[in-house]
């Protein structure tokens, strides 16, 4: 286990105003690892592919392999935080469902020491609630939230009854990220426990 934190800041690229989380995480966490926090912090449904941006590198998630002529990517499993941090990196991008196409940008804050007493990965602040999924990115979205703020739009009823009733954007649940990632931190620490016996 790392005795190192990086605290980071996650925007979804586009939104406005944005919607943004701040999480805590171990400085030795996989960008793979890092994938399963964001989807739980930000609210998606992990149902899509994903890769990073570094830079001029793409570091891509199962299922992204290279397919073509060009060299394979990195795999988002053998890059860490910490490698990031050592090479000076300080901003990196994180896109999920090629489709939609949702840009995440990832600044690193800080590094801290870690705190004994908490868990991690751990929700630190954040703000609105993340788009649906399968919407068409974030033009299709704010389309959406047109179409359901105005009762006389004439997709109101449609798109309030393929969401499954209202969509509030103000609604970050943080409770729920809370949950999701206390789920994360007890699977890292079982794993952790696992390895030193």
């Amino acid at each position: 286990m790392s005795d190192t934190i990086v605290r980071l800041k996650i925007v979804l690229e586009d939104s406005e105003p944005p919607i943004w989380r701040r999480i805590e995480v171990p400085a030795d966490m996989t960008l793979k690892d890092l994938h399963a926090v964001i989807q739980a912090a930000t609210g998606w449904e992990n149902a899509h592919l994903y890769q990073f941006h570094v830079g001029r590198e793409t570091i891509a998630g199962p299922g992204m392999g290279g397919g073509g002529l060009g060299p394979r990517p990195t795999s988002a499993g053998r890059v860490r935080l910490d490698d990031l941090a050592a090479h000076g990196i300080k901003r990196f991008t994180y896109l999920y469902d090629m489709g939609d196409n949702w840009e995440h940008k990832i600044q690193i804050e800080k590094l801290l020491p870690i705190d004994p007493a908490a868990d991690y990965p751990r929700l630190v602040d954040g703000a609105l609630r993340c788009p649906p999924e399968d919407i068409g990115g974030i033009p299709g979205f704010y389309a959406f939230l047109d179409a359901i703020d105005d009762p006389n739009h004439p997709e109101h009823n449609e798109l309030i009854d393929w969401h499954g009733g209202s969509f509030d954007p103000a609604s970050f649940d943080a409770d729920r990220a809370h949950k999701e990632l206390g789920r994360i931190a007890a699977r890292r620490k079982r794993k952790a426990a696992k390895r030193s016996s």
